[in-house]
């Protein structure tokens, strides 16, 4: 199961989210108005979205990790119609944010590069950030056994 969510993982972030951006990069900077990139844009947005969303799903609903942390699993509701929502939901969520992520990447990388790069390194030291004073941080990175 974990080898799924690396490979899924790995298909995100080096395939997906460039792809968007390049789509995003062509149509700002494209003079005429087709159809087809914007088409090609939700169709990657949309399946971005669905693998963002089949990760949480996948983990939530996993009776492993429901029994192990049931604070934190278990907001996928057991019933199929409110899963259907609740994933489709997610879908869209995750699809929105990354799109909204990209447009503003590519709209500093516009402007200028050095505004693009600053705003990713932003977004990622925060959450770096985030994750260290909730005390996070060492948990997400196996160092060994001798240091967790």
């Amino acid at each position: 199961k974990m080898e799924m969510t690396c490979i899924k993982c790995i298909e995100m972030f080096s395939e997906s989210f460039p792809g968007v951006v390049i789509q995003l990069m062509a149509i700002m900077v494209s003079k005429e108005e087709a159809v087809g990139p914007w088409l090609s844009l939700v169709t990657s947005a949309l399946s971005s979205g669905f693998i963002s969303a089949s990760f949480s799903f996948d983990f939530d609903t996993d009776p492993e990790k429901r029994q192990q942390t049931p604070d934190f699993y278990g907001y996928v509701p057991a019933d199929a119609r409110k899963r259907a929502i609740v994933f489709g939901t997610m879908v869209f969520i995750s699809a929105g944010m990354m799109l909204i992520r990209c447009t503003t990447i590519v709209l500093l990388g516009l402007i200028e590069k050095r505004w693009a790069f600053a705003y990713i390194g932003a977004d990622l030291g925060l959450y770096l950030l985030v994750k260290i004073l909730r005390g996070d941080f060492w948990y997400w990175v196996p160092v060994g056994r001798n240091t967790e």
